[in-house]
C-alpha cells in the first residue's frame, strides 16, 4: 500500500506547534528555592551533563542553554553585541532569545518566558520550562537527590498524540511523579521486530500489517513516523529497556542526510511505536508499506519508486547475530562485530549498483530474531538473501570457507556462486557449498545462502577477519557472487 510522496518545507507553524507543548509543573521545592543547592545537577537520558548545574531565580529554574541544546543536536550562536542567542540553523526558521527579554522570537511570532535569559560566568541561562516545551523534553525533579531529569522523548507531531513521558500534574508543593510505567505488550498489537537504515532507506519490519502515519518537524529537521497498534517485539526488547518513554538510538554513518534514527514506545493507549529520523537538512521522502514492512525512502528526495520497481532486484543482506547474541567468540574476536563490518561493506558496494535495491536486516549492533530475519526478506519479496557468519570449532586447527543452502532447487546455484567468489577472496581451505537446515535459509522464500567466511577458533583466520582490508576483499567477493547469480555483470 503506497501512501504517497511527501515534499516538505519547514514552516513556522510546525515549529510553533512543538514550541507550545503543555507547560511543565515542577514541585514547589524547586520552584521556590532561592538558589540551587550544592550538588544540584542535570541528567539527560541517564547521563549527567557536566557543567550544567541549574540556578533558581525568583522561583524559576534556569539551565545553561548551550550545554543542554548541543547535547540534543541543536546549534547555538551567540551575538555578544546584540545580546541575542540564536538556536537552530540558517536553513530553517531560527529561535531567537535576547538577554533581559521575556519573549523569544520565531518566524515573526513571539513566545513568552517566565524569566529572561541572563549570563553568569560566561554561561547563558534560560528557563527550564522553556527548555522542556521548546525541545520536546520530559522533565522530572527528584527532591531526594536534588536532580533535574531531562528525557529526550520523541517529539510531538503537529497534531499531538499521547506523550511518551507523562506531564506531571502534581500540585505545587506535593510529591512529583517519579516513575515511568512498565509496558505490557498488548496481544493485539503488531510486533516491531527490526529497524534498519541503508541505501537512504529506513526499513521497519513488523509481525503484522501496520498503517504508518508521518509528520515533518523542523528546527532541527526530522521525520516522525508513528505506528499505531504496534509494540516492540522480543528482538528489540532484548537490546534494552524500551518501556514507555525510553528512547533507543540507531546510529547512521556515511549519510549526508540522516544523522541518526531514534525509536520509542510513544503511547500505551493505543500502543504506538514512534520512529524519528534526525536529519542534517530538510528532505522529501516516500512512505509506503510492502507486505509487513514500513519503508521510508529518501532516495531522489522521495520521488524514487518503491524498492524492486523498474526491474531492480531486491537483495537482503543479513549480518548474523547482534547485541546480546555475540555469535562465536574465538581468539578475542566476536562474530557479531566481524560480520556486521563485512555486511556494511557489502551494503556500501551494493548501493553503487544501479540495478539493485538493498535492504539490511540490521545495520548496527542490534538483535533480530531468526524468524524476524526471514520474515523481513519474505515481506520485501526479495530476489536474493545472503546471511553472513564466521565459524567456530572445538579444535583450533579447523579452518576454511563454506556456504550453505537449504532448498537445493531454489538456492544451490546461489550458494555455489557465493562460495566460489568468497573462497577466492579468503584463500582459506575449501569446505564446499553444502546443504543445511538453518532456519534463516529454510524459511526464506527466495534463493538464500549462508556464508561462513572462516573460523574464529583458528588464530590465523581470526586475525585476518579483523583486518579492514580483508573484510573489504570478502565484501567485494560477496557482491561479485550476487551480481553473477543475478546476471548483472
Amino acid at each position: 500500500m503506497k501512501l504517497g510522496n511527501h515534499m516538505w518545507k519547514k514552516t513556522a507553524a510546525v515549529f510553533m506547534a512543538v514550541m507550545l507543548l503543555a507547560t511543565l509543573v515542577l514541585p514547589g521545592s524547586i520552584r521556590h528555592a532561592a538558589a540551587a543547592e550544592a550538588g544540584t545537577r542535570i541528567v539527560l537520558d541517564g547521563q549527567t551533563i557536566e557543567g550544567a548545574e541549574p540556578i533558581v531565580i525568583a522561583g524559576t529554574t534556569m539551565v545553561p542553554i548551550r550545554i543542554v541544546s548541543e547535547q540534543l543536536g541543536y546549534s547555538v550562536n551567540w551575538n555578544q553585541n546584540s545580546g541575542r542567542i540564536t538556536i537552530g540553523s540558517s536553513s530553517s526558521p531560527p529561535l531567537i532569545l535576547t538577554l533581559g527579554s521575556l519573549t523569544a522570537e520565531s518566524a515573526n511570532h513571539t513566545i513568552a518566558m517566565e524569566q529572561a535569559p541572563f549570563v553568569r560566568s560566561n554561561t547563558t541561562y534560560v528557563p527550564l520550562r522553556f527548555v522542556g516545551s521548546q525541545m520536546g523534553l520530559g522533565v522530572k525533579w527528584e527532591q531526594a537527590s536534588q536532580t533535574v531529569y531531562l528525557q529526550s522523548r520523541l517529539e510531538e507531531p503537529a497534531a499531538p498524540a499521547t506523550p511518551a513521558v507523562p506531564v506531571p500534574s502534581t500540585p505545587v508543593g506535593s510529591a512529583p511523579v517519579d516513575s515511568v510505567p512498565v509496558v505490557s505488550t498488548p496481544s493485539s498489537a503488531a510486533s516491531i521486530d527490526s529497524i534498519s537504515f541503508s541505501d537512504k532507506r529506513l526499513t521497519i519490519s513488523a509481525g503484522a500489517s501496520v498503517t504508518p502515519k508521518s509528520t515533518v518537524l523542523s528546527n532541527p529537521d526530522r521525520i516522525v513516523v508513528d505506528l499505531p497498534n504496534s509494540a516492540f517485539g522480543p528482538g528489540l526488547l532484548q537490546k534494552e529497556n524500551l518501556s514507555l518513554g525510553k528512547v533507543a538510538t540507531l546510529p547512521v554513518s556515511n549519510s549526508a542526510v540522516v544523522k541518526q534514527v531514534r525509536y520509542s514506545l510513544f503511547s500505551e493507549s493505543p500502543s504506538t511505536v514512534r520512529v524519528v529520523l534526525d536529519l542534517n537538512r530538510s528532505v522529501g521522502y516516500n512512505l509506503y508499506t510492502q507486505g509487513n514492512l514500513v519503508i521510508v525512502d529518501l532516495n531522489d528526495d522521495g520521488i524514487a519508486p518503491p524498492a524492486g520497481t523498474n526491474g531492480k532486484k531486491i537483495v537482503v543482506i543479513d549480518p548474523g547475530h547482534g547485541d546480546h547474541d555475540s555469535g562465536g567468540v574465538g581468539n578475542g574476536v566476536k562474530e557479531k562485530g566481524v560480520v556486521l563490518n563485512v555486511g556494511l561493506k557489502v551494503a556500501a558496494l551494493l548501493k553503487q549498483e544501479p540495478n539493485i535495491d538493498l535492504i539490511m536486516t540490521r545495520s548496527d549492533d542490534t538483535f533480530v530474531t531468526l524468524d524476524g530475519r526471514a520474515q523481513l526478506a519474505n515481506n520485501a519479496e526479495a530476489d536474493v538473501y545472503v546471511s553472513i557468519h564466521a565459524n567456530m570449532a572445538s579444535s583450533s586447527s579447523a579452518g576454511g570457507t563454506e556456504t550453505f543452502y537449504a532448498d537445493a532447487a531454489r538456492s544451490k546455484s546461489l550458494s555455489d556462486t557465493i562460495q566460489k567468489h568468497v573462497l577466492e577472496a579468503t584463500g582459506f581451505r575449501d569446505r564446499g557449498s553444502k546443504q543445511a537446515n538453518y532456519l534463516v535459509i529454510r524459511k526464506t522464500n527466495m534463493p538464500a545462502a549462508l556464508v561462513e567466511i572462516g573460523f574464529l577458533s583458528n588464530k590465523q583466520e581470526a586475525a585476518l577477519m579483523t583486518q579492514d582490508s580483508f573484510q573489504q576483499k570478502v565484501a567485494e567477493a560477496i557482491v561479485a557472487g550476487i551480481k553473477e547469480y543475478l546476471k548483472l555483470n
